[in-house]
């Protein structure tokens, strides 16, 4: 008797357990699937950690460096080249080389605001050598899936100074890049 209700109970659990198993398989099928292409549609622009600690690291390695030819081609590579031409000839309006004021804001002022481009070098005035820190990255906004604007305070220790900038990261390419520095002085 023990035989006969065994055998029909053992078969229940079986089919019970393949019928869940494939239900459950179906769903992690599913699940998985799901995450891949969110995982695939996401890009490293809406990782706000990941934007944050490269955009520190850019700066900081760039400001502090006691190398400056290894500093700014370090630095050169993390920026568009369109900001990175506006941004030079900001820099070059200083010696009269290259063009006027007025030649300048006509060049550039459909791509960016003129008035925040800042006087000197990039990030700040001038390079400090070992004694900047950044005691505030945050999110202002993001703009769509592409990029995203930081409010960033760049500290220098020496002198007690604090620079206020607003930056655009954007993503190409699958990599981040400075698209804009706005400069508030």
């Amino acid at each position: 008797m023990i035989k006969v209700l065994i055998i029909p109970t053992i078969l229940f659990v079986l089919f019970s357990c393949e019928t869940d198993f494939s239900a459950k398989s179906d769903q992690i099928k599913t699940t998985s699937s799901k995450q891949d292409s969110a995982i695939k549609k996401t890009n490293s622009i809406q990782d706000t950690t990941l934007i944050k600690d490269w955009l520190t690291k850019v700066i900081i390695d760039y400001v502090n460096s006691e190398d400056g030819k290894v500093a700014y081609n370090n630095m050169r590579l993390a920026l568009t080249d369109k900001y990175y031409n506006y941004k030079q000839n900001a820099i070059n309006l200083e010696y009269g080389e290259e063009m006027t004021e007025e030649e300048f804001h006509e060049k550039w002022k459909s791509i960016y605001d003129t008035k925040f481009v800042g006087k000197g070098g990039f990030f700040i005035p001038t390079q400090d050598n070992g004694t900047i820190d950044i005691p505030t990255c945050t999110l202002l906004k993001s703009l769509g899936d592409t990029a995203q604007i930081f409010h960033v305070v760049i500290r220098d220790l020496r002198w007690k100074t604090n620079f206020v900038r607003d930056i655009t990261i954007i993503s190409k390419d699958n990599k981040l890049l400075i698209d804009d520095v706005k400069e508030y002085e």
